[in-house]
């Protein structure tokens, strides 16, 4: 079964990022939805509960301006997400990063989500999906999750 638009489907264990995040993290679910590819749970337009114990944890840092949540510094250089630089490179930031804690507000569901296959009745993620953050900020997935271990 392959979506429409030739894209994956996502199951638990996708990497994702935030543009207006330091780190990237990993897509995840509390219960199954009961649908599975390669033996990996699917997930659906509607995963996108934030929080450390649900679909989406917080990415770090906020680069975004109009976050006035807490100030962190952070020291751990795993899942850096590098920025690029005044010539287009990509650079990693330097350690510690300091700055406004990431605690991401989406609205009810991810855009462009396969209508034509149903998880639990409502329509899968692909890895095309996107969601934004009320910061500015835009989630978008590094791999569908399913050649993860």
């Amino acid at each position: 079964m392959t979506p429409k638009n030739h894209d994956s489907y996502v199951v638990r264990g996708a990497r994702i990022y935030c543009s207006n995040g330091s780190h990237i993290r990993r897509l995840d679910m509390p219960v199954s939805h009961g649908s599975y590819v390669r033996e990996k749970a699917m997930m659906h337009e509607k995963d996108c509960q934030t929080g450390l114990d649900a679909n989406i944890p917080p990415f770090g840092v906020c680069r975004s301006p109009e976050n006035s949540g807490q100030q962190i510094s952070i020291s751990d250089a795993a899942d850096l997400v590098p920025y690029q630089d005044e010539y287009g490179r990509a650079v990693t930031p330097p350690l510690p990063i300091e700055g406004r804690l990431c605690a991401p507000a989406l609205p009810a569901k991810w855009i462009d989500a396969q209508e034509e296959t149903l998880v639990d009745g409502v329509p899968a993620l692909t890895k095309n999906c996107t969601i934004t953050c009320q910061y500015g900020g835009i989630i978008c997935f590094i791999d569908d999750g399913q050649e993860v271990g």
